[in-house]
């Protein structure tokens, strides 16, 4: 018992929490306050408990009173930072601030829950435990509120499984100019996650992390950028599960709305790629968390990707579940057509003591008893619940730790993965088979991002086709292009990368060069043209050239032909046919050889001069002549008749 209470205690230091009153005596200036700084995290029926205060300002004759109310639901337990309070139970514990006050301006007390009898049940309870700081003369100085956990006397059976669901967000590094600047909020949350999950490696923690930020991590030349991709590398292969991710944070049902699903899915499989790489693992689609914007096609379209279980904030079902025994249960979601798929309910309450304004301690401390007061409500059935982390919060270091530290230790808790529980939870006695309704936000609409998006990508793919396929320059534009989908830029933001994108391919158009007479004088029927022109660009270009006439020139192999251009002059031999003699016009354009040939890098006009009649000339010259002859004797045939008749 001594060797457990002291396991407790290492662990109280760690979970700490404080719950003001509204509408009690605060401190006034000049006088005293409190403040809870570790306390211990549960207690067996009827055992120790331990508590550290921080006492502020004047302690002279200063004395404390702890007093234990009445055990709360979870309802209750949830209203007590409205001010309702339940009723005092037993007798106060009171002690003097001196003889306990230490160097650091910290009293540790240390007390027997024993005589308040009510404490003592078979099943465990949640007790708030009311502090209260009073001066000499019995003036209440301060007050605070912190749940006390009360372990059952006889150990469940049915202990609630808890799965993290964490989402790692954050602006993509790369810029508009070319270079990298990784965020400083999205570093910070990555280094708090890989510590704790370093530090608590028992603990599973489903997470999806930013691929575009672990790119510009491994592309840094700061130590601590480097060390970090190693410590999350190494947590990867112990009890991190990593999930597939949009390369940079996409909505999948806005680009759904725009008709450019695809975009959603080729983030999602570059995401997949620089996980796999970088991190060397292997990130999983089968569990997707719900955007709060999805509706029963998104589930089709994630689906689709591979999705076929979901996570979903309880706050966008319909009916909303209510009581501790409906956020247990696995639901099911409909699709569209008739379809239906698993999912499991986010629920919002534990996510918000995640965002408490009091701090890490107080977060952590919260979420434990109501964790608990889950697990000990309801069936004896296996349950489980998800704790995702709200959006926009950033990872707190302390947080993790005493969070994972927490779930490691607590005897009512049961640590799994996103996976497992569904294995565990899908056709049990649980699985009712209750159907909810999605009740979606607004979507941010993409449409304008979209069409944007649309002209960028058809330049790139013109570039890259001029580059002949893969290039490292074509893969920055690429990139670039990629990064306008993130969330987190708007449309303003946008702009400089698709400026970046059309500058580069603007350079191209002024890489060829043509010279400017380039007439040529034919003496055959058929014959090749030969076409000079300048690469400028250093590399290899791919290119088309497209061929016109003016009616007097055809094209044997056809009015395209393709070409390779090295750098520097280029002699293209065009093979024409003449369809007479005399001067020609050739238009030649030099395009890019993507399917839509958008790119015009050069156009010249030729005069082609046909001197020598093909035999196909020469015949119908010679047919001409002979009809001339006939027509001019017999024309002369007749007026000399017409003439001797006349005389």
């Amino acid at each position: 018992m001594t060797d457990r209470r002291s396991s407790l205690l290492v662990a109280a230091s760690l979970i700490t929490a404080t719950v003001l009153l509204p509408g009690t005596a605060g401190a006034q200036p000049g006088s005293a306050s409190i403040s809870l700084v570790a306390q211990s995290p549960w207690v067996e029926a009827g055992g120790q408990a331990t508590v550290e205060l921080r006492v502020s300002g004047e302690v002279d004759g200063t004395f404390l009173e702890l007093q234990f109310l009445e055990a709360v639901d979870r309802k209750e337990f949830l209203e007590l930072g409205e001010g309702v309070l339940p009723g005092p139970v037993g007798e106060p514990i009171r002690r003097p601030v001196a003889n306990h006050l230490n160097a650091a301006g910290v009293v540790s007390l240390e007390f027997d829950t024993r005589p308040a009898r009510s404490l003592v049940s078979g099943q465990g309870t949640v007790h708030p435990l009311a502090v209260t700081l009073f001066a000499a003369g019995g003036t209440e100085l301060d007050r605070l509120i912190t749940p006390v956990i009360h372990l059952p006397t006889v150990p469940q059976d049915r202990v609630l499984m808890v799965a993290l669901g964490f989402n790692v967000t954050g602006p993509p590094p790369l810029q508009a100019d070319g270079s990298t600047r990784l965020d400083e909020r999205t570093v910070r949350d990555l280094r708090a996650l890989a510590d704790a999950v370093g530090d608590h490696p028992s603990v599973p923690v489903d997470v999806r992390l930013p691929p575009a930020t672990i790119v510009g991590l491994s592309r840094s030349v700061e130590l601590a950028d480097a060390s970090l991709l190693a410590d999350l590398e190494r947590v990867v292969d112990r009890s991190l599960h990593v999930a597939a991710t949009p390369y940079v944070t996409a909505d999948p049902e806005a680009w759904r709305q725009a008709d450019r699903a695809d975009v959603f899915s080729d983030l999602l499989d570059h995401g997949e790629l620089v996980l796999a790489e970088r991190l060397r693992t292997e990130p999983t689609r089968g569990v997707a968390l719900l955007p709060p914007t999805a509706v029963p096609a998104t589930l089709d379209l994630l689906h689709r990707l591979g999705s076929n279980r979901f996570v979903v904030s309880g706050s966008r079902l319909d009916p909303r579940p209510t009581g501790e025994g409906s956020l247990v249960r696995p639901i099911w979601l409909p699709g569209t057509d008739g379809s239906i798929y698993p999912a499991l309910i986010a629920d919002p309450h534990l996510a918000n003591h995640l965002a408490d304004t009091r701090g890490a301690v107080s977060a952590v401390q919260h979420l434990m008893a109501d964790l608990a007061l889950l697990s000990w409500a309801g069936s004896t059935e296996p349950g489980g619940v998800v704790i995702t982390v709200p959006p926009g919060l950033s990872f707190d270091g302390l947080m993790l730790d005493l969070l994972l530290g927490a779930l490691d230790t607590a005897p009512f808790l049961e640590p799994t993965t996103l996976s497992s529980m569904f294995d565990t939870l899908i056709g049990s006695r649980l699985d009712t088979g209750r159907v909810h309704d999605l009740w979606p936000d607004a979507v941010i609409g993409v449409s304008r991002r979209a069409t944007d998006r649309s002209l960028a990508e058809a330049t790139v793919a013109a570039y890259s086709a001029l580059l002949g396929g893969p290039h490292p320059a074509a893969a920055h534009l690429s990139d670039l292009l990629e990064v306008t989908a993130a969330t987190e830029l708007d449309n303003d933001a946008m702009s400089p990368y698709l400026a970046a994108v059309y500058a580069k391919v603007t350079e191209v158009l002024s890489g060829f060069s043509t010279p400017d007479d380039q007439n040529v004088r034919l003496t055959s029927r058929r014959a090749d043209v030969p076409f000079t022109i300048e690469n400028l660009l250093g590399s290899r270009a791919h290119v088309l050239l497209v061929l016109q006439s003016d009616g007097r020139l055809d094209f044997p192999d056809g009015p395209t032909l393709p070409a390779l251009l090295e750098p520097g002059t280029n002699r293209i031999p065009i093979p024409v046919e003449a369809r007479t003699s005399g001067d020609a016009q050739l238009q030649v354009t030099v395009r890019s050889p993507d399917d839509a040939r958008l790119l015009q890098l050069e156009s010249t006009r030729m005069l082609v001069r046909t001197t020598r009649l093909s035999g196909v000339g020469i015949l119908l010259f010679v047919g001409a002549v002979t009809v001339l002859a006939v027509w001019w004797f017999r024309s002369t045939r007749l007026r000399s008749k017409q003439s001797g008749e006349a005389i």
